[in-house]
């Protein structure tokens, strides 16, 4: 999920000019700006309420204008690893 609320900001500035989801069972495709507003609703279909999150990171993984920015998925993925030591930080 939170990969996916760090891609909607490049989603739009990016890709507002083409469909970034797509609907399998409304066969529906859905531009940035046409998503819920509401972050909570962004990644359902406005027709059937699906989950168009796997549509959502397929395009963000196939997308030439997307893939200049694939230093954001090396931080989505360090960010997960926990730190190999601990400093201590003195106060």
């Amino acid at each position: 999920m939170l990969l996916l609320v760090r891609l909607r900001p490049l989603l739009f500035e990016l890709c507002g000019d083409h469909a970034v989801a797509f609907c399998e069972s409304c066969r529906e495709g859905y531009r940035p700006e046409q998503l819920d507003a509401d972050l909570a609703k962004f990644f359902l279909c406005r027709s059937c309420g699906a989950d168009l999150g796997g549509s959502l990171k397929a395009h963000a993984r196939t997308c030439p204008r997307l893939l200049v920015q694939r230093p954001l998925a090396r931080i989505e993925r360090q960010s997960l690893r926990p730190p190999s030591r601990y400093h201590r930080v003195a106060v």
